[in-house]
């Protein structure tokens, strides 16, 4: 793991210095270091967009394939050895991996964990001279020093709020399969909605006593993950209709 941080450290490293190259009047407005995080978080976007696609094909297909699994719980009833017997037939018979959207995810976790000890601790892993991050500014707009606690809160308030929006695409997209049971579908459905307003609610007050980078870093991570999910979605939608006409 120590790799890793000390990987995407470099990554930071390197993306401030060209900011720096290309911008060199550090502007006390928004500083290099802030661009350089920005940058920082777009590769990584770039790089992982594989990825994203891989795991949101194989639950997009997953998804698609739930009224077939429904009627097989119909069908089968309260015989659960049957039913996955049968759901395992039809996954083979479609091509479909039910862990499939799980293994990318499991890759990128790495990669976010790294991208958040780089953020928090950018002096042992991206600016490792003595003194130099101390040095170096750090201003964003309305905070002189993005290493310092966001008193005006806009920061944890925007971490939130974007959040409760990722939050919201994720459980419009992933659907949970229905258990055949009104009941047990609609107190799932409560626990997801729940849990879609209890995380943005724990991030603010977790991010409000933190330095502001953190929750700057989130803000613009988890902004390019909403436009990445939209363009992702829209071009697995065109290649499953695609693969749909060629079936027929």
């Amino acid at each position: 793991m120590r790799f890793i941080n000390q990987f995407m450290g470099m990554i930071l490293r390197m993306s401030y210095d060209l900011v720096s190259a290309i911008i060199p009047g550090d502007s006390k407005l928004v500083s290099n270091y802030a661009i350089a995080i920005l940058l920082l978080a777009l590769i990584i976007k770039i790089v992982t967009i594989p990825l994203t696609m891989k795991q949101s094909k194989s639950m997009a297909k997953s998804r698609a394939l739930q009224p077939k699994i429904k009627e097989l719980q119909e069908k089968y009833g309260n015989d659960a050895q049957t039913i996955a017997r049968k759901q395992q037939e039809l996954y083979k018979e479609e091509g479909v991996n039910p862990m499939g959207g799980c293994l990318p995810l499991l890759i990128q976790l790495p990669i976010l964990m790294a991208m958040w000890n780089v953020v928090r601790q950018p002096e042992l892993y991206a600016f490792t001279e003595p003194g130099m991050y101390e040095a170096i500014n750090k201003s964003f707009f309305w905070l002189s020093n993005l290493n310092d606690v966001d008193a005006t809160l806009i920061m944890p308030i925007a971490a939130a709020g974007i959040s409760f929006i990722n939050q919201k695409m994720m459980m419009s997209q992933n659907q949970p399969a229905s258990t055949g049971n009104k009941e047990q579908d609609a107190a799932m459905q409560q626990s997801n909605n729940m849990m879609g307003i209890m995380m943005p609610v724990m991030m603010f007050f977790i991010y409000r006593s933190l330095p502001a980078v953190l929750p700057f870093y989130m803000i613009i991570s988890m902004g390019l993950t909403s436009v990445v999910q939209l363009l992702v979605n829209k071009q697995i939608a065109k290649e499953l209709e695609q693969e749909g006409e060629k079936t027929k």
